[in-house]
């Protein structure tokens, strides 16, 4: 265990404790699931099962079973793109 020091104002303080009083918890145990929630709201989201199902199914529709062209077709294309000002889509 490590345990991290930190300035607040008394006022702060007060509050702080209060609210983990009302709470029924300590104020180290009410500051510690702060900063959880913290850092569990600014963690990227995950898929749920069916968002991830909905995504496979929009990439399987988008998917081709034509052959990939070979690398020079690939350079002519990206060249030509090059030339007539075609944006990636």
């Amino acid at each position: 265990m490590s345990r991290i020091h930190f300035v607040v104002k008394e006022t702060e303080k007060v509050r702080y404790q209060a609210q983990a009083g009302r709470e029924g918890k300590s104020l180290g145990q009410w500051l510690r699931e702060a900063a959880a929630e913290k850092l569990a709201i600014a963690r990227p989201q995950k898929f749920t099962l069916e968002e991830l199902r909905e995504f496979n199914a929009a990439c399987d529709a988008r998917r081709s079973d034509a052959p990939e062209p070979d690398w020079p077709e690939v350079k002519r294309m990206i060249g030509e793109s090059r030339l007539s000002g075609i944006e990636p889509a």
